[in-house]
């Protein structure tokens, strides 16, 4: 991976319509759709039935296999269906439905962990179905899984979130900054030596006080302004920009000495540690061009989309596109029965106007898109070889050309003066090599 002395990046429009929107509660949805894939690795494997009487906080789906992750019921109520379903991005996976019976009443099994080790530590926070909720919902027990075999150094605790529109980070960081103490509070006891840093986009002024003010007593942690541009919240960039370290392909953060965790992830591991509920719930920013009235709303993970929607005044005009996650990396969603997951940051649905879909055209090697590529890659490279018919050079090309370190930022797509879909074809590219080295394994037993 080849950094410049100061890394690419891009001015966005910030959209933060609903910085200083403080979040709302609201009464549960009548049906919550609850997938088993909602985490990076094994699907969950559902351990009740049809018919079952569950509680908010009750595992309804247990860890199976490597960096898998458990599920818990976020509403009380009776499961009526476990069936196969098809996720808008095409995916297949099984969900478990749980009707809503309003009361949310919580398990009665919950209570705060008790932990003396580090491997009981681990434990626990396997147990609580926590993922990284900046976007990659990697199982935060693997993450931290790294404090057996590496000296943490740094922890860097990203409150970037520059993705435009999206605030749900940022209300969590002024309206509980109580947690986000606690959570560094649990995560010293097993780096005593580490140093923190919270880091902050410029642009949230109110958030950047809010941490100086809680820690102006604690010389371990440290709250670093940073730069507003996109994408500053990418851990390759963040960690370059605060630290001046760079991760090779292939290589963990963790051999570095570093941690990087997300500041929602931090206050939901806090909330566990302290009274035991897993993450059953999430703030979600519900904005765009065809929202009556933007809001950062908390509802229960499996909530669909169209609810959260008609909590925000619902529509205001007729939606020429919907996404779950934010403009440069979320996707767009053809049923607004859609549920949100674990690391669901945010609805937004635009008018027709502003969801236009440009013709893409013949790429003219302007070169913009190697410009403002933060790890430096050559989108376009992907692109060709995508177009070879001999699959054993199309996956050797990609492995050459460094495909496997593309972020996924979106960045190459955004500045295309042709408009073509390079970062989808990344995507697709990623699938490909899987699929591909995969059969060939398989086929050399």
């Amino acid at each position: 991976m080849n950094f410049r002395k100061k890394l690419s990046t891009l001015k966005v429009p910030h959209n933060k319509h609903t910085a200083g929107v403080h979040s709302i509660c609201v009464d549960p949805p009548k049906e919550v759709l609850l997938p088993m894939t909602m985490h990076a690795g094994a699907p969950a494997v559902p351990v009740v039935a049809v018919g079952d009487y569950v509680r908010v906080g009750q595992l309804v789906a247990r860890d199976e296999g490597r960096f898998s992750c458990p599920v818990h019921a976020t509403v009380s109520g009776t499961v009526t269906a476990i069936e196969p379903y098809q996720q808008a991005d095409g995916t297949k996976t099984t969900i478990i439905r749980i009707e809503s019976d309003g009361k949310m009443e919580r398990d009665p099994n919950l209570k705060a962990p008790k932990v003396e080790t580090l491997d009981e530590f681990l434990d626990a926070v396997k147990s609580s179905g926590i993922v990284g909720l900046g976007g990659a919902a990697f199982p935060l027990y693997g993450k931290l899984d790294a404090l057996r075999r590496n000296k943490i150094e740094t922890v860097l605790v990203n409150g970037a979130e520059c993705e435009p529109y999206i605030t749900s980070d940022h209300r969590t960081m002024v309206e509980h900054s109580d947690l986000v103490v606690k959570g560094i509070n649990v995560l010293k006891k097993y780096m005593p030596e580490a140093k923190f840093v919270i880091s902050i986009e410029a642009n949230k002024p109110d958030a950047i006080e809010e941490m100086k003010r809680v820690f102006a007593d604690d010389p371990t942690v440290e709250v670093r302004e940073l730069e507003t541009v996109y994408p500053q919240g990418a851990k390759q960039v963040i960690l370059y920009n605060v630290t001046g370290k760079v991760v090779k392909g292939g290589q963990r953060l963790a051999s570095l000495g570093v941690i990087i965790i997300n500041v929602t992830t931090l206050s939901k591991l806090a909330q566990f540690m302290e009274d035991g509920t897993p993450l059953i719930d999430r703030c979600v920013t519900v904005d765009g061009s065809a929202i009556a009235e933007p809001k950062n709303i908390v509802v229960p993970v499996g909530t669909p989309a169209k609810y959260l929607i008609e909590q925000a005044g619902g529509l205001s005009t007729e939606p020429g596109k919907v996404l779950i996650g934010g403009p440069m990396l979320g996707h767009a969603i053809g049923s607004l029965d859609e549920p949100i997951q674990k690391a669901t940051n945010a609805i937004l649905a635009f008018n027709k106007k502003d969801s236009k879909l440009l013709e893409p055209s013949d790429c003219i090697h302007c070169g913009r898109c190697v410009s403002v590529c933060p790890v430096f890659l050559n989108p376009t490279a992907f692109d060709r070889a995508m177009r070879l018919e001999n699959e054993n050079e199309r996956a050797d090309t990609l492995e050459r050309e460094s495909l496997n370190q593309c972020i996924e930022c979106a960045c190459c797509s955004y500045v295309c003066p042709a408009h073509r879909p390079l970062m989808e074809t990344n995507k697709q590219a990623k699938r490909f090599v899987r699929k591909h080295y995969a059969a060939k394994k398989e086929g050399g037993k």
